[in-house]
């Protein structure tokens, strides 16, 4: 298979999976969103999005330090118990520090939210081993099984959620059930294939061989984590400072926002791998190449689903009244789509030519620029703040990568 149909087929397995994952969240969303209202979906959304907080960092960059040792046959079972331990910790981690929580009954993180909280930082483990077994599907280039694990675990998510009504069962918690429900499938299914491809998966403990892997993926990690705290400080700063309903307009706006988010991040799964083969070929044209290729159909791609998403975003309030608001928010959003899909782009790009601390002082930059935006504007401003920002804090990403990029090549020269 050439490297473009191997790129074809990856991406378009992906996608195909998020046509089923994507099309099954729209619809819990709906269902969610029009069961609890803005208010019940702001605290839906204060637990999803905190446990989400801790998402990235269970993977920490280990997937891509797997990728440059996967030569010795041990790394994926090191790579398993690394992670395996890890997503223990995140989740104890996760609990421990609700204790610290500001919170009133009625605001910021309640003694409900934080329950929640309990009850889904679970998914956080299940995330970990998610992680593993894909960096398993990248190496052999098999994200069709990712796919297949992710549209089981969706499913299970929607005729869960689909069933509660006919069972009188109604709140937030049993909406969270089901999400952790749906992430034990995808782990079960995704761990299934993995080990169809690596018949000898199992743990294992190299203490090198670990240390080698962290070492690696330490910039990257911690690039990740200013990732999250990027990505979530404005959903933070907004549940300390303001209503669980307007939590919830804004939650409900980026939930939409994020769908497409995904198609820049599949795309590249399928071309890093191409791209550290031209680097270490020092075959720089074919890298550029790659890398301009990429953003051109990226940015097309990020055009068309910007159009339609603009125009469709009307249609929010046909879902629940509550939510008419969250149409503004949903569009300024929109304004940012372009720049996620070429910020992708150029994040794997540096990644590719070993820029990773370069790389984490960008979103080290940026996420500083962002939660001090967001702390200034947003207890003021509330939710359109935080738009506007997202929108500032992406196109800050870009430019600042584009530099150091454009830099390593002109020493090329």
């Amino acid at each position: 298979m050439t490297n473009r149909n191997t790129i074809a087929f990856n991406t378009v397995s992906q996608i195909a999976g998020k046509v089923v994952t994507s099309g099954t969240t729209f619809i819990v969303s709906i269902l969610i969103a029009r069961s609890l209202g803005a208010g019940g979906y702001g605290d839906f959304t204060k637990i999803m999005t905190f446990v989400a907080f801790f998402y990235l960092f269970a993977d920490f960059g280990l997937n891509t330090a797997y990728l440059e040792l996967s030569e010795n046959q041990s790394a994926q079972n090191n790579l398993l118990t690394i992670r395996t331990v890890f997503g223990l910790f995140l989740m104890f981690l996760c609990i421990s520090i609700l204790a610290f929580l500001p919170g009133t009954t009625v605001q910021g993180y309640t003694p409900f939210v934080k329950f929640g909280i309990i009850v889904f930082s679970f998914s956080i483990l299940f995330q970990s081993l998610i992680t593993t077994a894909n960096a398993f599907f990248q190496k052999s280039f098999r994200y069709d099984f990712a796919s297949y694990a992710l549209s089981l675990g969706a499913i299970t998510t929607l005729l869960a959620v689909a069933s509660f009504p006919y069972l009188r069962i109604t709140g937030i918690l049993p909406n969270i059930v089901a999400f952790l429900l749906g992430s034990l499938v995808t782990t079960i299914a995704s761990l299934f294939f993995a080990k169809k491809l690596l018949p000898t998966l199992s743990f294992s403990f190299d203490s090198t061989l670990i240390k080698k892997m962290l070492i690696i993926a330490l910039p990257l990690g911690l690039t990740l984590l200013c990732n999250v705290v990027y990505f979530h400080a404005d959903s933070v700063i907004l549940t300390l400072t303001r209503t669980s309903e307007e939590v919830g307009i804004y939650g409900f706006a980026y939930k939409f926002f994020e769908l497409p988010l995904v198609v820049p991040t599949f795309f590249m799964n399928a071309v890093f791998p191409l791209l550290l083969l031209s680097r270490k070929s020092t075959d720089w044209k074919a890298f550029l190449r790659q890398a301009k290729q990429s953003a051109a159909i990226l940015l097309s791609l990020s055009l068309i689903f910007f159009v339609c998403g603009y125009i469709a975003a009307p249609l929010l309030s046909l879902i629940k009244s509550d939510f008419q608001a969250s149409i503004m928010p949903l569009r300024i959003l929109l304004l940012s789509l372009p720049i996620f899909y070429l910020t992708s782009v150029t994040m794997w790009i540096l990644i590719a030519l070993k820029k990773r601390m370069a790389l984490f002082l960008v979103y080290f930059f940026s996420m500083i620029v962002n939660i001090g935006s967001n702390a200034l504007l947003v207890p003021h401003c509330g939710y359109m703040a935080s738009a506007w920002i997202t929108v500032v804090s992406e196109t800050l990403v870009l430019l600042l990568s584009f530099l150091v990029i454009q830099r390593h090549f002109m020493i090329k020269k």
